[in-house]
């Protein structure tokens, strides 16, 4: 193996790593500037940031809620689709959970040059 092309890509993962990095802290910068969804122009550049939010459940609460152990068994763990599924199906109800989430907010940042 010639030591040139190993050097070379040690090279390159240390600068993969360096432009990661600032692109985290800008991207947390260009976020940290709309605490809701937004959708600007900003010179050629068209910024859309789309806030998600996720439910995340307390395996314990979300027990402790359900009064039929049969209704466990079709949730079996906390996972937050199949839950969704079971609601819009009417086998759970959004009043019967209250209490065993936390919702978190996800930002999406997408950026595309204008035309």
């Amino acid at each position: 193996m010639d030591e040139t092309k190993l050097a070379r890509y040690c090279e390159l993962k240390t600068e993969i790593g360096r432009m990661e990095d600032e692109l985290d802290a800008l991207r947390e910068e260009i976020i940290d500037a709309y605490t809701d969804d937004a959708e600007v122009e900003v010179g050629p550049y068209k910024l859309k940031i789309i806030y998600q939010e996720k439910k995340q459940y307390n395996e314990q609460l979300l027990f402790e809620a359900l009064p039929d152990p049969e209704l466990w068994k079709h949730v079996s763990k906390a996972d937050a689709s199949r839950i969704a599924a079971l609601i819009k199906a009417n086998v759970l109800s959004e009043k019967l959970i209250r209490g065993t989430y936390r919702i978190s907010r996800t930002p999406y940042l997408y950026v595309d040059i204008k035309g």
